[in-house]
């Protein structure tokens, strides 16, 4: 299994939640997965943010949706004019993702940090699992769904056991005298 590189992407709601998503990709590299965030970038990326965004969807194995009112909000396209357009492009670009994969993927994967937060998650992402990390085992289901280690690994088919079934008679007639 190749090793899971994460993109997140998440909406700049305050700079409680903009640390609180740092220290989420923290702990991932912490724990072996690669994370691609915004707030590694020095200054502006060189190819701007836009095309940024679009290569590191690219590059991405999944993408972290961090999902809150605000997120949900600007993901729509809802937000007002000039706010939010990161969150707004990558909804698109996410959308749009989902739709070449004709809704069969499971590369996107809401992520919320409080379990209020549910009725934000995106419609487009709304058939995914998503992930509460308010707590040690929710950190840990995120993290072995990444790992690709979640769920119960099946017993092995044993035989079947048959038995025979009980035949019919043809049915037949008395002979005519």
């Amino acid at each position: 299994m190749s090793t899971p590189n994460i993109f997140i992407s998440y909406s700049h709601d305050s700079d409680e939640h903009r640390e609180r998503v740092l220290g989420l990709s923290e702990r991932l590299r912490a724990d072996g997965v690669a994370t691609i965030l915004d707030r590694y970038v020095n200054g502006s990326p060189p190819e701007g943010w836009p095309r940024w965004m679009l290569n590191g969807l690219d590059a991405a194995t999944h993408v972290l949706c961090v999902c809150t009112e605000t997120y949900y909000r600007r993901f729509r396209g809802q937000e007002v004019p000039g706010k939010g357009k990161g969150v707004d492009w990558e909804g698109a670009l996410i959308t749009q993702g989902l739709y070449d994969a004709r809704s069969v993927s499971n590369q996107f994967i809401p992520v919320l940090f409080d379990r209020a937060d549910e009725p934000h998650i995106p419609e487009p992402l709304r058939a995914q699992t998503f992930y509460v990390l308010d707590s040690e085992a929710g950190y840990q289901a995120l993290y072995d769904a990444l790992l690709n280690q979640s769920g119960v690994e099946p017993g092995t088919v044993g035989a079947l056991k048959r038995k025979p079934r009980p035949t019919g008679r043809p049915l037949s007639f008395d002979p005519s005298p």
